[in-house]
């Protein structure tokens, strides 16, 4: 998700004298709290979905990016569902990439984790990331 102005509000600021530290701790505040909300709505039979979903903030080309991640290879078929279950499960839209949904079997329905966690969270993660800028302008001495 994007935060919609930031590049203009970032000029502003560093105009004033701030420096993108206060929007990557923003972010990195915002990304924790994805991430923990990831790990709850994780399906846990063993725990090892849970524990590998990761949070990272970096940056590329100027714009600061939180990203939540799995590195585990049945990740994608957790969260969309395989066969003909997965195929028809509701929520979350579907991958755009690589996923075919073999219709010779049932399958599993998704069981989203990723997705909704960060739309839960979209509203939240604003308002994380603007705290911290108004602690960084009061910083700097603004009200």
């Amino acid at each position: 998700m994007a935060i919609e102005g930031m590049d203009r509000l970032m000029r502003k600021l560093a105009r004033l004298g701030a420096d993108k530290q206060a929007f990557k701790k923003g972010i990195h505040k915002a990304t924790i709290k994805v991430q923990g909300d990831a790990k709850a709505l994780a399906p846990s039979d063993t725990g090892q979905l849970r524990n590998s979903i990761k949070a990272q903030v970096t940056e590329d080309r100027g714009k600061i990016i939180g990203e939540i991640s799995t590195n585990l290879e049945y990740s994608a078929y957790v969260e969309f569902g395989t066969g003909q279950r997965g195929q028809a499960s509701p929520a979350p839209p579907k991958y755009d990439g690589d996923l075919s949904y073999r219709q010779d079997w049932k399958g599993m329905p998704a069981q989203p984790y990723l997705y909704p966690a960060a739309a839960q969270n979209r509203e939240v993660v604003k308002h994380i990331v603007a705290e911290e800028l108004r602690n960084e302008l009061r910083r700097l001495g603004g009200n």
